[in-house]
């Protein structure tokens, strides 16, 4: 029969099975935190990343949104500007066209009363100051107003009418009346009319 071993030599053996084996424990420790704690990271990373990607999608979105709606606006404005453009041509040509007829219809009855002093209307009365409107003639407009005192009633109604053709009315009506205000220039022998005629309500009337 062989001799049994020797507890001490299966000490020996067995220390260094037991030691290695704690080292391979401490290392699957170690690895099992690093993994954890990588883990934990990534996950993290993978939130963060989802919440920046959701946040850039909605700003994305509003983007869209804001963009979508600038279009429609613009494409609004577009036609509005479209339409007004249309009527204020409307409107120029519908002027254009009552000028030129205003200015036909005067140009006879204008010409005779600058020469004779009379109309023979209200209508008639109309067409020569819009005709006298429309050439910004002042000294024209000045003379035919004083020489018709006596429808002041007439005039005081159509003046105002006149003048809306006027390309400036308030230039019109300052050189008009500047023949006798602030300053008579007419002086002593002034266009066959005495001096110590009063104008005033020529002026009043314009």
């Amino acid at each position: 029969m062989g001799s049994s071993p020797d507890p001490d030599e299966l000490t020996e053996f067995a220390q260094p099975s037991f030691d290695e084996f704690q080292r391979q424990t401490s290392l699957m420790t170690s690895c099992n935190l690093l993994w954890k704690e990588l883990s934990e990271h990534f996950t993290s990373m993978e939130q963060n990343l989802m919440k920046k990607s959701e946040a850039l999608k909605q700003m994305i979105e509003t983007l869209d949104h804001q963009t979508q709606t600038s279009i429609e606006l613009l494409k609004h404005r577009e036609v509005t500007v479209d339409h007004s453009v249309e009527i204020a041509a409307g409107k120029a040509d519908e002027r254009a066209r009552a000028a030129l007829e205003s200015l036909e219809k005067a140009r006879d009855i204008g010409s005779n009363a600058e020469d004779d002093g009379e109309v023979d209307d209200g209508d008639g009365l109309l067409s020569a100051l819009k005709s006298l409107c429309l050439k910004m003639d002042a000294r024209g407009f000045w003379d035919f107003v004083i020489a018709r005192k006596k429808e002041l009633e007439n005039l005081r109604s159509q003046i105002p009418v006149a003048l809306v053709d006027c390309v400036d009315p308030p230039k019109l009506v300052l050189e008009a009346v500047s023949e006798v205000f602030p300053v008579d220039k007419r002086g002593v022998e002034g266009a066959g009319e005495k001096v110590t005629n009063d104008f005033g309500w020529a002026c009043v009337v314009i």
